[in-house]
């Protein structure tokens, strides 16, 4: 529940962060509120840990995720609302006729922020940085998956790039050249960062130089451990060109939103314009007591718009409890996904029995696998199958109702990122209820925990498919089985050679090719065979968006693009420009 009584002290350090006092007049200029765009970002921790990092491969982007990652523009936007793809540094490209070569056209005109051109030069310059990298030190974001995918790079003039594969890759494009969710690259200047000894600690902030150097409209004025600021420039090359309005937004800062009581009174106060995203009853709260606050959906369920993060409950297959599938079907079987939806979500959601996310274009393949989920009892609540295969895996009930084998209960903890906070202990003690020994923790810590694969059991969603099943597949093949200590946001770890096989050829064909339907079933019923993991619901952005101050956001209404503002594709900048003063 929100607490009024803490209002006050939430709104003392915004208030403090936009005053116009002398330390703040000392170093930038003054802008008022109703042309200051307030952003309460949760990075999970109290206040930023990684002061002026603005490189967006940098293993330690949590906190410009929020802010600064939306100033490096894309080739092409992809809204999943309406399945449209929005070109932007890029007009066009195109395959050759064996999808081992993308020919890339550049926009002619644009320039970076501080007045060099934009050109083919630094697009040839950014991948050959990452493949690089992904050859040798593997210490940069995506680097490795770029070596493995770019055979070469070649310049054929200032606007046309030419991109060699390492095998035929119908959904390049969509990994690196179309920004959407998670997906994409940031493009970097040659003219600076050719000079760069070591790209991967290379922080790319230096106010006084005017870095990070980007296309956007926009540059960073300071970033401290409780506040970033970025200003609009005087000049935009969208502007000038006609692409795009000029922000009215004339300064935008981002601050730590600390708890969801603490975002929830920020936005009751109007002193934040948009929010993280949300759980249901604090959306809700914040919806009927403060009129001038919206959603994506406005006051109606499911209070946001659709994302691709899917929540499961993981298994870590390398760890020796794990490894059993009877004990990863009884789990599946002891959840009770409607109880979750009701109580975690209240009913603003849906259980799901795949990891695939319900946008309309994957919506075949989900219906496809549904009798293969029902075979399998994935997404199927039923207690005394579970105890079935607790019995198949050599445990029985002790006298307290705990199941146990050779003297030992069957003990784990669930871990998880705040974000899934209120839906962990709905988790674990549904698994109790059923006679395992299952607790809960969440920290700052917990994202680096599971992605390090130091965890039993996890809470957390899926990074994969948009509009097409191969991203999604492809998560659970091998390459991701890594050993623990190794870093991945794949969390399952776990292999199947005959599934590699079948996600192979998936990955030859064009999404949309009819021969995709099949494959999917295929490698679905091992997976759904294997238990890899529980899958929870569907997962809404239920960010809460003020009126206040700025207006047309996106809604169902307007669905130019998802109001989420913390994605690495940066997709966010598209909204900023778009977002209109009150007065």
């Amino acid at each position: 529940m929100i607490k009024t009584r803490r209002i006050q002290f939430a709104l003392a350090g915004v208030l403090a962060l936009i005053a116009s006092d002398v330390t703040y007049a000392q170093t930038i200029p003054d802008v008022p509120r109703d042309r200051t765009l307030v952003v309460a970002f949760n990075p999970e921790a109290p206040t930023y840990r990684n002061v002026g990092q603005a490189n967006p491969y940098s293993i330690n982007i949590d906190d410009m995720r929020g802010s600064i990652i939306n100033m490096f523009e894309p080739l092409f936007y992809y809204n999943t609302i309406t399945d449209k793809l929005i070109p932007w540094l890029a007009k066009s490209l195109e395959y050759n006729d064996s999808n081992t070569q993308l020919t890339i056209h550049l926009r002619s005109g644009v320039t970076w922020s501080d007045g060099e051109p934009f050109s083919a030069d630094d697009v040839v310059f950014t991948l050959r940085l990452l493949k690089s990298n992904g050859e040798t030190k593997k210490d940069m974001v995506k680097a490795t998956a770029v070596a493995e995918d770019v055979a070469s790079v070649e310049k054929i003039d200032q606007s046309t790039v030419v991109i060699h594969l390492t095998k035929p890759d119908p959904r390049f494009a969509f990994r690196y050249l179309i920004n959407c969710f998670e997906s994409g690259l940031q493009w970097l200047p040659e003219h600076i960062w050719k000079d760069v000894a070591d790209p991967a600690s290379f922080s790319f902030y230096d106010p006084q130089k005017g870095w990070p150097v980007t296309t956007s409209p926009w540059k960073v004025v300071r970033f401290t451990d409780t506040q970033i600021f970025m200003d609009r420039r005087d000049k935009w090359w969208a502007s000038d060109a006609g692409l795009a309005k000029m922000p009215a937004i004339e300064r935008i800062i981002t601050v730590p939103g600390g708890t969801n009581d603490h975002m929830a009174q920020l936005m009751l106060a109007n002193q934040a314009d948009i929010a993280f995203d949300l759980p249901v009853p604090v959306v809700k709260q914040i919806l009927s007591r403060n009129p001038k606050v919206t959603t994506f959906s406005g006051n109606n369920p499911p209070f946001g718009s659709a994302d691709d993060w899917p929540p499961s409950l993981y298994f870590n297959h390398k760890d020796p409890i794990w490894q059993d599938a009877h004990l990863r079907h009884a789990v599946n079987y002891y959840l009770d996904r409607k109880q979750l939806v009701d109580v975690g979500f209240e009913g603003a959601t849906h259980p799901i029995f795949s990891p695939f996310p319900g946008f309309g274009t994957l919506k075949p393949y989900i219906d496809a696998i549904k009798p293969l989920a029902d075979k399998y009892g994935i997404g199927v609540y039923d207690p005394a199958r579970g105890d079935q295969e607790m019995a198949a895996a050599g445990y029985a009930k002790n006298s307290n109702g705990m199941w146990q084998k050779d003297g030992k209960l069957l003990s784990s903890t669930i871990e998880t990122i705040p974000t899934l906070g209120f839906l962990g202990p709905l988790v674990a003690q549904q698994l109790k209820n059923h006679g395992l020994d299952i607790g809960y923790q969440s920290s700052p810590e917990s994202r680096a925990i599971m992605r390090d694969g130091k965890y039993q059991l996890a809470l957390f969603g899926h990074r994969g498919s948009d509009t097409d099943p191969f991203a999604t597949l492809d998560a659970y093949t091998s390459k991701n089985a890594i050993p623990v200590g190794e870093p991945t946001l794949f969390l399952a770890r776990w292999s199947n050679a005959e599934y590699d096989k079948i996600v192979a050829q998936v990955g030859h064909l064009r999404p949309g090719d009819p021969g995709i339907l099949p494959l999917v079933k295929a490698a679905m019923e091992i997976w759904l065979r294997d238990a890899v993991e529980a899958p929870i619901c569907e997962f809404y952005l239920r960010i809460p968006m003020n009126q206040t101050h700025w207006t047309n956001w996106p809604s169902e209404q307007n669905p130019y693009m998802q109001p989420t503002f913390w994605l690495t594709s940066g997709q966010f900048g598209y909204v900023l420009w778009q977002l209109k003063p009150v007065q």
